[in-house]
């Protein structure tokens, strides 16, 4: 390999550019030196210190090795490799992105967004001391599930509840203080497998209840119950298939008869799982509904029809709630005061009938196609005329209503790119946008976007066309 005195390196710089240059090991800058360059510097708040100063080290020796293995590269080079490392590893802290996907509750988005008011209400508590564990009026330790249980009471119309730290937590807590030992009968058509490879079957493995199989994956009758009770029998579970539906020759149980014919020491729980308490959602059973068939005990999700944190509700009867509540897992699946505040300041805002997240679903079944038209239209203000509304269909999501599809406006951008490219060039804008490929054409489902988001997606399309037009 070439070495260079400094009399040759102040020619090169003179004569040609640095970035053609090969160095060796004694010109490799010092990692503190690198971390000065206003490129790399940059990187230290969004990162931290210590994580662009590993980031830098890995990159440089790696840098090392290709020089041993006689490979010639550019300082410039080296300087690439370390912004490529840093610009990757800050697309893994968690960020915004804009949902154009035209599913409202998204999962590997964060599910339901929080309103702004209602975190704004929550903020204080979170940011301040508070009496999440303090009994005001008595001066003493008080129980950290507050005002919650009202509130949940009055929504659900249920005489106790319990919060936990979500959905999963929440059945793993029922199944382990009420039924360790003993069997819990699921039907073969509820034995779902959800996202991150959650199984009915594995989590009552894992809790220590006995999975005792009843019915046909397409039909379960009350009688099929039945005969499967015995002595050991502790609960009836029905699992909401939050993310597949059977269609065709199928039957299901009526919830008030089962309930009625079981015997005295067999308990009824659901897993509901979205947290539904509306009636517009077609063929979806509201929790408040199970609990008026005579259910005991109804677990669901707070992130999903609820627009809250993530969390996990048990609602239902008295006693089995007191029991989990003093079962020794209940430290380990409790939540945060984040979670606490926030829940709190949602649950009073729907019951004040001022829930902006739920106005938003809402909107699906009521609201005409000329609504959804004039978002899509909107959406391409100053735009040509190769972004097209179109007519599709869009969901709730987060399993709530697998079968059911709403019609809405989508925006198909143009053929510049291919639908693959232009998903990419999306994500990696500033904001990423979230966008969707349908028949190799890249959507915008403007259904999904939050009022504010309008004119950011749309500048962003502007760009992209003034970029394509030179």
């Amino acid at each position: 390999m070439v070495q260079h005195t400094d009399r040759q390196k102040q020619s090169i710089n003179t004569d040609e550019s640095i970035e053609n240059v090969t160095f060796g090991f004694r010109d490799i800058p010092q990692i503190e030196k690198m971390m000065q360059q206003e490129d790399i510097a940059s990187f230290i708040t969004i990162l931290s210190q210590p994580i662009v100063a590993t980031l830098i080290r890995e990159q440089t020796e790696q840098f090392r090795s290709h020089l041993k293995n006689g490979e010639g590269f550019t300082l410039k080079q080296l300087e690439n490799q370390i912004l490529q490392s840093l610009r990757h590893a800050a697309q893994q802290r968690l960020q915004p992105v804009i949902n154009a996907t035209g599913i409202m509750i998204h999962t590997n988005l964060g599910r339901a967004p929080i309103p702004v008011d209602v975190w704004r209400q929550a903020e204080d508590n979170v940011c301040r001391y508070s009496n999440l564990e303090l009994n005001l009026a008595q001066g003493t330790r008080g129980n950290r599930m507050g005002l919650l249980p009202s509130l949940l009471n009055e929504l659900c119309g249920s005489p106790a509840s319990l919060l936990v730290n979500n959905n999963a937590a929440a059945l793993t807590l029922m199944l382990m203080a009420l039924a360790q030992g003993k069997e819990v009968l699921v039907s073969r058509g509820e034995q779902v497998q959800i996202g991150g490879g959650f199984r009915i079957p594995t989590i009552l493995a894992c809790s220590g209840a006995k999975l005792c199989d009843v019915g046909t994956t397409n039909i379960t009758t009350v009688d099929d119950y039945l005969a499967a009770v015995t002595e050991n029998t502790a609960a009836v579970l029905l699992v909401h298939t939050s993310n597949y539906f059977i269609q065709g020759f199928t039957s299901q149980p009526d919830i008030r008869e089962l309930v009625s014919r079981l015997p005295e020491h067999v308990e009824v729980w659901v897993d509901q799982g979205s947290g539904n308490q509306e009636s517009w959602l077609p063929g979806e059973r509201s929790v408040a509904w199970y609990l008026d068939q005579g259910v005991d005990l109804v677990c669901f999700s707070t992130d999903k029809m609820l627009n809250s944190t993530q969390g996990g509700v048990i609602v239902g009867r008295q006693k089995p709630i007191e029991l989990m509540a003093k079962h020794p897992l209940m430290r380990a699946f409790r939540p945060g005061k984040t979670v606490y505040a926030l829940l709190e300041a949602q649950l009073i805002q729907r019951l004040n009938q001022q829930d902006e997240g739920q106005d938003r679903l809402q909107q699906l079944p009521h609201r005409p196609l000329d609504w959804h038209l004039a978002r899509a239209q909107r959406l391409c203000a100053g735009l040509n005329s190769e972004f097209t509304p179109i007519k599709a269909r869009c969901l709730v999501g987060g399993g709530t209503t697998p079968r059911k599809q709403f019609p809405t406006y989508a925006v198909r951008l143009p053929n510049w790119h291919s639908a693959a490219d232009w998903l990419e060039r999306l994500r990696l804008a500033k904001t990423p946008v979230i966008a969707v490929s349908q028949k190799k054409s890249a959507l915008l489902f403007p259904i999904s976007l939050l009022e504010g988001e309008f004119s950011e997606v749309n500048a962003i399309l502007k760009q992209e066309m003034d970029l394509c037009s030179q």
